[in-house]
């Protein structure tokens, strides 16, 4: 289905922008949802550190009367049994949370008279019952109790594990233990017992009337817990065993070291029971009695009145859309008239109908420059039409003269190898690569009556095709005067004086010129400005030819080359090169260097020509990341008898 103009301008702009708008929605809402969620964590470590403290006045009231008691035995050592039982039963009177109290003695510590003393109150419904632990219960200095033997142990108060009191209270219950002497002499422990049936219902702390919350030891067992079942039963880490949750072995770590904070829990509730929901966990420390408090509230119960000010931002957001989309609608209705007459005549001259101009469109708006400017623009198209057809024409004749050029210059440089396979005293081969279409480089190799062989390697200064037209001239010079018998200082003094005939001033060529009788392996070379050639024998040892120095060809008059000769002897190699090679750079700038070409020259040695001139281009080639910087030309000659 087609869609008009007017649709498509309001698609095109209500599309993007519900999808803006949904994103930014969503980026701000989850922003807000972020930060009030970082509120409420705050606010809950806050609750759950005021719930602590406020146990930690009620366990501070409680350790208090066994502190006092404790003080005043220390004062007071001669009190009689019955003064003892009628200080316990006011210990029980000044805190409803005290289940129980008890001054137990070290053996032979009361009047001498009984070997284990320990006077007991504890409440039975509304009255006090009053028994000699010692003797109605079980002997507490066996080291069996913790109540009794760590403050005699460690010298100081102690909040015991969760217990079961059997034979004294016959209830669940912690203890507070204070030690007491007389005379720097350890006498006894005063303690007060909290039952922990009764604990979850009598400790009435603020806001907590219909929220649930567990107090837990030191070691993690549970000392108040919404299910008596779990006290003394149950811990932190035995709810953990069975849950594949490392977000509660997080709160169970951090509730263990005293930490306040909040955890959030996915899937488990603070009791270890699995669940749908997400459940928010606070804790906090106990400080004088070194357990933690910690309560459960549901997520969604924590977050709903922020998911219903988002709910009320986000419908309001969605009007304000709507709104836009119908402005849109009704903007685009008035805008696709004049944009149609526009898309007619881009149809008309997409058809090449260039004299398609837009009529009817007198507004002074951007609609109206656009109609103008497409007038323009097919005014301008026609002249650019016609200028293009000119430059066409013009590149088409110069890229068929570049053609012309680079056939010439194919054509006279050596293509075929090996080159004589007939002639087994040598091994020769050479390889040029430009870097442009056309280079200045050259080498060339030919049989004068068959008993010497002429070896050319010329850099044509400059690149293209006046390059290749100079190359060209000067190896049919070379080739004339080497065919009569010209010695190559001879054939050099030649062509400088030719080259310079011409005018041409801008265009100098650097040269060497080698002879190479294979019979004697006598070699005549002279060299006009060029990189000396290198000599490497069959060992790998490398030198350069330092003889025969002279000035490059083409430049200045008057100048004379010397022949200079040597004797090549079987298994030795002469290589001649381009400076395209030793000073081709790498794309950080660094040349590579006649060290590297030597060393290449060197690992290589017993290489075949061929071989070696291919390994050269293609480590230089590897080394300039193969951006040519200059032609690269390459001749490597191998006596072999």
């Amino acid at each position: 289905m087609q869609l008009s103009i007017r649709w498509k301008l309001t698609i095109s702009i209500v599309l993007p922008l519900l999808v803006i708008s949904t994103i930014v929605m969503w980026l701000t809402l989850d922003v807000v949802y972020s930060n009030a969620k970082l509120r409420l964590h705050g606010d809950a470590t806050r609750f759950a550190r005021n719930q602590a403290a406020q146990l930690d006045g009620k366990f501070r009231s409680i350790a208090q009367i066994a502190d006092s008691t404790a003080a005043f035995l220390e004062v007071a050592p001669n009190v009689t049994a019955n003064q003892l039982y009628a200080l316990l039963r006011a210990n029980l009177d000044q805190n409803p949370l005290a289940y129980g109290s008890a001054i137990a003695f070290e053996p032979g510590e009361f009047e001498g008279e009984k070997k284990l003393f320990s006077p007991y109150v504890y409440r039975d419904g509304d009255n006090f019952r009053e028994i000699d632990i010692a003797s109605d219960s079980y002997d507490y200095s066996n080291g069996g109790w913790e109540w009794y033997s760590r403050p005699r142990l460690f010298a100081k108060p102690i909040w015991t594990e969760p217990f079961y009191d059997e034979g004294a209270g016959n209830i669940l219950m912690v203890t507070y233990s204070v030690p007491f002497y007389v005379e720097g002499r350890f006498r006894g422990v005063v303690t007060v017992d909290v039952e922990l049936d009764a604990l979850q219902k009598q400790i009435g702390l603020e806001s907590m009337a219909n929220r649930s919350f567990v107090i837990v030891s030191a070691a993690g067992n549970f000392i108040s817990h919404p299910n008596s079942d779990f006290i003394i039963n149950e811990s932190l880490q035995s709810r953990a065993k069975d849950i594949n949750s490392p977000e509660y072995l997080n709160f169970i770590s951090q509730i263990l070291a005293q930490n306040a904070g909040i955890q959030e829990l996915h899937g488990v509730t603070l009791g270890g029971m699995p669940t749908d929901s997400t459940t928010w966990i606070f804790y906090a420390p106990i400080q004088s009695t070194g357990w933690a408090f910690s309560t459960a509230v549901p997520e969604e119960e924590m977050t709903r009145d922020i998911r219903a000010q988002i709910s009320k931002g986000v419908i309001g957001l969605c009007v304000l859309l709507l709104l836009v989309i119908v402005s849109i609608s009704m903007v685009s209705t008035s805008l696709t008239r004049p944009i149609s007459k526009l898309a007619i005549a881009v149809s008309r001259l997409g058809k090449g109908e260039f004299d398609s101009k837009v009529e009817g469109i007198a507004s002074s708006d951007e609609i109206g420059e656009l109609a103008q400017g497409f007038n323009r623009m097919l005014d301008e198209l026609k002249n650019n039409m016609r200028s293009l057809g000119r430059e066409m024409a013009a590149r088409e004749l110069v890229e068929k003269e570049l053609n012309v050029a680079r056939d010439i210059q194919s054509s006279l440089l050596p293509h075929t190898f090996p080159p004589f396979p007939d002639r087994t005293e040598f091994d020769l081969h050479g390889v040029n690569q430009a870097a442009r279409g056309v280079a200045g480089d050259f080498f060339d190799f030919f049989f004068v009556n068959d008993e010497k062989l002429v070896m050319v390697m010329a850099d044509v200064s400059g690149k293209g095709v006046p390059a290749a037209m100079v190359m060209a001239v000067a190896r049919t010079i070379i080739r004339n005067l080497a065919n009569i018998g010209s010695s190559p200082a001879e054939i050099l003094l030649e062509t400088n004086r030719l080259l310079l005939e011409n005018e041409s001033p801008s265009i100098f060529i650097t040269m060497i010129i080698a002879v190479y009788e294979p019979a004697s392996g006598r070699l005549v070379y002279s060299n006009a400005g060029h990189h000396p050639p290198y000599r490497m024998d069959s060992t790998g040892q490398v030198k350069k030819f330092e003889e025969a120095e002279g000035t490059i060809v083409g430049m200045i008059d008057g100048i004379d080359f010397e022949d200079s000769e040597t004797i090549i002897k079987k298994g030795e190699y002469v290589v001649m090169y381009t400076d395209g090679v030793p000073e081709a750079r790498s794309p950080d700038g660094k040349f590579y260097g006649e060290e590297y070409f030597e060393a290449l020259l060197t690992a290589n040695t017993g290489a075949s020509a061929a071989e070696i001139c291919d390994l050269t281009i293609n480590e230089v080639n590897a080394f300039q990341a193969g951006n040519l910087s200059d032609d690269m030309t390459l001749m490597v000659f191998r006596r072999l008898s």
